[in-house]
This record gives structure tokens, sequence and C-alpha cells, in this order.
């Protein structure tokens, strides 16, 4: 298995990325001496890869399989206190180890649970699709929805360990490997312009992407958000540049209640910030035809969801979770903005724009319903 080391500020953890590696899995989580194993899978999850990789572990240590629904609707303090409630009955201790086997989902809900139960337990992530292998990992950040807003309720937890089988992602739908590219996307539009071109040559709309592309894919994300994040733990200055595209992104997500996948969301956000950074005389013509290329070579329907409302939208902004970094009027919105690729609009530590409610109204209905027409050239191959 290749190895990465993550440091953030005065934190780290290792990476392990391989293929078809689950042995390698086993004696990783093996060597970190834990009492118990809690694996955490949701029910997809663990009938492809968290039922055998527990019943292999049982063999050598003592562990137990966790199942939650499928879906962000599972992702709240309901089931934060459901799981730990079972644990604790089961003889969880602090000498214990959480494993999160799955997802985003799957990952912050193992993340908050390890971060509270006896003020802190250890935790390994096994991620099981792109955007948590190559995003979602590489961050301390543990957090549940609440009904009126995402990751409105969490903390900070860093994990002991990240264990990557690129194997695990050949279960998933071609829908699941684009949701996690837009967030790979995100990143060289952002921090990682020097990705661009591999991009423009490698995104494919059916997402079959060899074990060499998809190993290549992992470590530019995870390189991606090292970045910045290390002076910036808890991505509150300059880190905030990850949420480009999930201020409206984020929206429709919570709208869509769960139909639309967490990166698709975040793309069409970034059609709304890159609209709405144009319309400010921020964002060139050319960068905005780029957001629209991109993504739309990575499968993007640039088109608000079927059942899913502008009014919704606009309601739900209102409970962003960056509300707070600045002063904004009722009538605002803050927002993460590009000036240009790799050049966030905002002060230098804080790249936050606020935007007048109306305008990311205007641009939402234009961009996503009126379906605006952005010229889109294409590359020479």
């Amino acid at each position: 298995m290749r190895n990465l080391q993550l440091q953030f500020e005065d934190e780290n953890y290792p990476v392990w990325i391989g293929v078809r590696c689950l042995d390698e899995i086993i004696s990783n989580l093996c060597e970190i001496r834990a009492s118990s194993y809690h694996l955490i899978s949701d029910r997809t999850v663990s009938q492809l890869h968290a039922g055998v990789l527990c019943q292999q572990l049982s063999t050598q240590t003592l562990a137990n399989l966790w199942v939650v629904g499928n879906g962000e609707s599972f992702k709240s303090l309901k089931t934060v206190e459901h799981l730990a409630q079972q644990m604790v009955e089961a003889g969880i201790d602090r000498g214990s180890v959480i494993v999160a086997v799955g997802g985003g989902v799957v990952g912050n809900l193992a993340g908050l649970i390890a971060a509270l139960l006896f003020r802190g337990i250890r935790l390994v992530h096994v991620p099981t699709t792109l955007i948590a292998a190559a995003d979602s990992v590489a961050s301390l950040k543990q957090a549940v929805n609440l009904s009126v807003g995402k990751n409105l309720m969490g903390c900070f937890h860093k994990p002991t360990a990240v264990l990557i089988d690129l194997n695990f992602l050949r279960t998933l739908p071609a829908a699941q490997i684009r949701s996690g590219m837009y967030e790979i996307i995100k990143n060289a539009l952002t921090v990682a312009t020097e990705n661009i071109p591999l991009l423009e040559s490698g995104l494919k709309s059916d997402a079959n992407y060899s074990d060499t592309e998809l190993m290549v894919i992992v470590e530019a994300g995870l390189l991606a958000k090292q970045k910045v994040m290390k002076a910036d733990k808890c991505e509150r200055k300059e880190a905030l540049i990850f949420e480009y595209g999930h201020t409206v992104g984020h929206a429709i997500e919570l709208a869509a209640e769960g139909r639309v996948p967490h990166g698709e969301a975040v793309g069409l956000g970034m059609i709304v910030a890159a609209e709405v950074a144009s319309r400010l005389g921020r964002l060139s013509e050319a960068d905005q035809s780029l957001h629209h290329r991109l993504l739309r070579r990575n499968g993007l329907t640039v088109r608000l969801p079927a059942g899913v409302t502008v009014a919704a939208v606009m309601s739900l902004l209102r409970t962003d979770n960056k509300r707070g970094y600045v002063s904004a009027r009722p009538d605002q919105v803050a927002m993460i903005l590009l000036d240009s690729l790799g050049v966030p609009a905002g002060p230098v530590g804080k790249p936050l724009i606020l935007v007048d409610a109306s305008l990311v109204q205007s641009c939402i209905e234009d961009c996503l319903i009126g379906i605006k027409d952005v010229a889109v050239e294409e590359s020479p191959q």
C-alpha cells in the first residue's frame, strides 16, 4: 500500500492506499491494538464490504458490526445516540476503536460518535466511496445534520488512520464516482489549478476509470486539501475555500431529501457561484466557461433537480453553516467566490463575500431553471 502523511497544523495521521488489499487493512487495524473494534456501515456497504471485513477481523480480535440505514436522513443526532447506546451496552470502552466503513454519511456518524464517547476514542476511516476517499477523510470535521441545515451539529476529532482499498470503489454506481469527481474539480478550480489539464484530458462522463487513474485521482484530492489545511486544521480561515459550491449545493442537497448525490449538488452550486461572480464583475467569461466545460464533461445536468424549488433552496440558505463568519443582513448570503482560477475573492484568510439574496436567487433561476446559455469552448485534446 502507498502511504501519505497528512499534516494539519499540529495534527497528523497516515493514509494508506492500495488495490485489493483487505489483508493489509486488517493487519493495519490489528496493529492499533484495540480492546475491541466497532465497525459502522450502512446497509449496502455492510453487504458488499463491511461484513466480510468484520468477519475476517473477528478471527484475530473482538469486532462488532453496526449497521445504519442508507442516506442523509440517517445522518442525525438520533442515529448517533442510538448507536452509542447500543455500543455501550455491548461493552465498548476507552481502549476501543471505531471504524467507519462507508461513504461520507457513515464517516461523519462514526467520527462524531468517536469524538463523543468517553470524551474521545480512536477513529479509523475505511472509505468505500470516491468522495470519502479523495476528499472527506482529509479533514478533522465530524458533523451531522439538523432538519434546518447540513452539518450544523459537530466537532473536530482526528482519525488515527485512513485505510483505502480502491477495489471497494468498483462496486459504486457511475453516479457516485462522478459525485466524487465534482469535489476533485472543485479543488482544481480553487487551490490546485495544476490539475486542470489532467481533468480536461481525463474526465470521463461514464466514470470508467482504471486502478491507476483512481490512484492518481485520490492522491490529487488528498494533496489538494493538504495544501491549505496544513495551516488551517479547523477550516475556519483559508481552508473555507473548500466550501466553494457548497452554499447553494448544500441547500439543493437538503431540499432534494437524499435524491441527489452530494457532489452533484456541489457541482450545481459551483455553476451558481460562477454566475454570481461573473455578474459581480469578478470572474472572467473564460473562467466561467471552464467551470461549465469541466462539470459537463463529468456528466452534470445543469438543471435544478425535480421536486426542488427555488423557494426551498433560498429558505435553506438562511441556515447555511458558514453563518457568523461575517456579519450579514437577513437579505444577504455569505458565499465563497473566485476572482479567477485559484484566486479566492474576499479578504486574505477569510474568503467570503456578502451577496444580495436577490442576486443569488436570480442566478439560480437563470442557470438552473431558465438554463442560461454559457459558451463552452472545447479545449484541444
